[in-house]
């Protein structure tokens, strides 16, 4: 009978470090395909940690860090402020607006700010909004694509706002409405946010084109909660645009004063 030269006896040893190995390589692609939870269970565990985080948030105050930039229509940067400001957010009895926002500026590109600081481009009220969960209840006005998230712990979803058949709550919502979500599927907890309206609805002044946020763990009391840390913002045409990241945030435990804010030409609305 023929037989292969290069045939050798089995060596076992090297065999279970092979088995081994290919072990190694295919567990961890296997646990990360896990199964997304259903629409509506997602749906049901996003709200639950959202009515959660606002019941137990209390009024806070973070230090900001803010870029504001103007960029002409090659994308060049033509305008820059760089602005450091104590951020506070004041829980209010509104349930459907939960915080309310106020700023103290601390510098304006390194110096004292005066009266009137003008940015290029300034946004408003993205982290008493991104807090608060606006408009989460309002499930008829969108269509959903649910998909995984970019790691094994998150999933995505996409929130596009129906353009027929829409309720009057539903017509409240400004054109154009989407909404992306990466969140842990188990909890409910999100991680990320980011929302866009139509251009023509941003230039009615009915929010802002474009904002989004990055979550992260902080520390308030003995309480861990996932606050803002990044937000960033900009408008239709590309030619504003702003950041801002959060730190150090603690409680807040001063009184609610409505203080007038410091002026902007180019200032709008928190995403809602």
């Amino acid at each position: 009978m023929p037989r292969n030269q290069d045939s050798r006896p089995i060596d076992r040893c090297h065999l279970g470090r092979f088995i081994f190995v290919l072990a190694v390589l295919i567990f961890p692609v296997a646990a990360g395909c896990q199964s997304l939870p259903s629409l509506d269970v997602l749906l049901g565990r996003l709200d639950a940690y959202a009515k959660q985080y606002q019941a137990a948030l209390p009024s806070l105050a973070c230090d900001e860090q803010i870029t504001s930039q103007a960029l002409n229509k090659k994308g060049k940067v033509t305008s820059e402020v760089k602005a450091q400001s104590t951020l506070r957010e004041v829980r209010t009895e509104n349930p459907y607006d939960p915080f309310h926002e106020e700023r103290d500026f601390k510098s304006i590109n390194g110096h004292r700010p005066g009266r009137t600081s003008p940015m290029p481009y300034f946004v408003e009220g993205g982290f008493a909004s991104l807090v608060g969960f606006k408009r989460w209840e309002q499930r008829e006005c969108f269509d959903y694509v649910l998909s995984s998230g970019d790691s094994s712990q998150t999933v995505q979803l996409i929130m596009t706002l129906k353009t027929k058949s829409r309720t009057p709550s539903c017509a409240r919502l400004p054109a154009g409405f989407h909404r992306i979500i990466i969140a842990d599927p188990e909890t409910g907890r999100i991680v990320h946010t980011e929302r866009t309206i139509a251009p023509e609805a941003a230039a009615a002044d009915v929010g802002v084109y474009f904002g989004a946020i990055d979550y992260a763990p902080q520390k308030i009391g003995e309480q861990e909660f996932w606050l803002p840390s990044h937000f960033y913002s900009h408008d239709a045409t590309g030619t504003g645009r702003m950041s801002a990241t959060y730190s150090d945030c603690h409680r807040y435990l001063g009184e609610l004063k409505i203080l007038p804010s410091m002026s902007s030409p180019l200032a709008g609305p928190g995403p809602r």
